[in-house]
């Protein structure tokens, strides 16, 4: 019996009905996922989302992309195969909204709070841009326009959607996704929503970012969900636990453009990354990672935490000391409990893309893509998805 991929990419070969594709999670998985589905292969995918796009961290995570962070770990072809993908992105999404695509530097910033060591007498640092307060006594340079970029997360998961829309009819769709659909022969053919209905499908892709705890949790469990106390698992056996690294964030209004990232040793070391319309997004001070019990798009933000970010800035930089507070915000970054991305079949018929932890708007094109060609083709040309096979956890985590 010919499998699911490869029946569907028949189907696509000789001009057949496209196949029905659709994705739980709204995020920058499922969003490029629907884009390289509609793009490269003429799918028009819909997308089920309990809140909207985008709703939970990527809406709201810094969008910092760095090409050789990763290198020696198991993400190594993913995050240069979706930096380069960032960057094709940046041009070949333009039609369909801005994404603040754009190349900058960064550096490693050593500060000690309450420091008398003198400063340069330009009181900056030599090849630091714009940190010089609070004690700032050493740099080391930790990438330039050929390895750094950033997007704005938001603005690119708008951009894939109306892409995806324009390019091949794709759908969005407010829903709770609950479960997987099963035929007699075990393919799953459908998503179970929470109130009961079922979207029909040939492939159901699943992205729901730390709230993908529930697929391999039994059915009898509630998930504790704040807000949908009455939320349960999805029985399938042999997914790992999925949690979630909370971070906060204050987003600044500097008084011009910056063009350095920074990532501070000292002052609870914040991370800043500066945004081509002046926004600067400062972060830092995670949470332990945990089992995610808030809805999506709806973390409680800890004043206090934003407030030592803030603080954090008003000793660091005179450019953005006092600078005025556009927002405060709190996400979950989701992990698998091996910390390696989860992506590729779980069972005829399903397909996971979860677990990328802070690297998430990095790797979702590479992800994307991946998934969307695996579905059509039967095989991911572009990257190696063995590392990431969700039946890497069979046997070991029963439902």
């Amino acid at each position: 019996m010919a499998t699911l991929s490869a029946s569907l990419s028949t189907g696509l070969s000789t001009g057949a009905k496209k196949p029905r594709v659709v994705i739980a999670g709204g995020g920058v998985v499922g969003c490029t996922t629907a884009y390289y589905l509609a793009k490269e292969h003429g799918v028009g995918a819909t997308i089920v989302d309990r809140k909207s796009i985008a709703a939970a961290a990527s809406g709201r995570a810094g969008g910092f992309l760095a090409k050789d962070w990763n290198d020696g770990t198991p993400t190594e072809e993913m995050t240069h195969r979706s930096f380069d993908l960032h960057a094709i992105l940046g041009e070949e999404l333009k039609p369909y909204g801005a994404t603040d695509y754009r190349r900058l530097t960064c550096a490693a910033v050593v500060a000690v709070e309450g420091s008398l060591v003198a400063k340069p007498s330009n009181k900056k640092l030599e090849n630091v841009e714009w940190a010089d307060a609070g004690g700032v006594v050493g740099m080391r340079p930790m990438g330039d326009e050929s390895t750094i970029a950033q997007v704005h997360p938001r603005k690119l998961c708008d951009a894939l959607v109306a892409g995806a829309k324009a390019l091949a009819g794709a759908s969005v769709v407010e829903g709770c996704a609950a479960g997987l659909r099963e035929n007699a022969d075990g393919v799953v053919d459908g998503l179970l929503l929470a109130d009961g209905s079922c979207l029909d499908a040939d492939a159901v892709v699943v992205c729901m970012g730390p709230w993908s705890h529930a697929l391999g949790r039994p059915k009898t469990e509630k998930m504790g969900l704040i807000g949908d106390e009455g939320y349960s698992g999805w029985g399938l056996a042999g997914l790992p636990p999925v949690v979630g690294t909370k971070y906060h964030a204050v987003l600044l209004q500097a008084p011009r453009v910056l063009s350095q990232a920074v990532f501070f040793q000292g002052y609870g070391d914040p991370e800043v990354y500066p945004r081509p319309d002046g926004e600067t997004y400062v972060t830092g001070s995670p949470d332990a990672a945990d089992i995610v019990r808030d809805l999506p798009g709806e973390t409680p933000v800890r004043e206090e935490v934003c407030t030592k970010l803030i603080n954090s800035m008003n000793a660091l930089s005179t450019e953005l000391k006092d600078a005025p507070v556009n927002h405060k915000q709190a996400c979950h970054l989701p992990s698998a409990i091996d910390g390696i991305p989860v992506v590729g079949e779980i069972k005829p018929g399903a397909y996971a893309g979860f677990g990328h932890g802070c690297w998430g708007i990095l790797l979702g094109p590479a992800t994307g893509e991946a998934l969307a060609n695996l579905i059509c083709t039967d095989s991911s040309p572009t990257l190696d998805l063995r590392r990431f096979d969700p039946k890497r956890f069979a046997g070991k985590f029963a439902a």
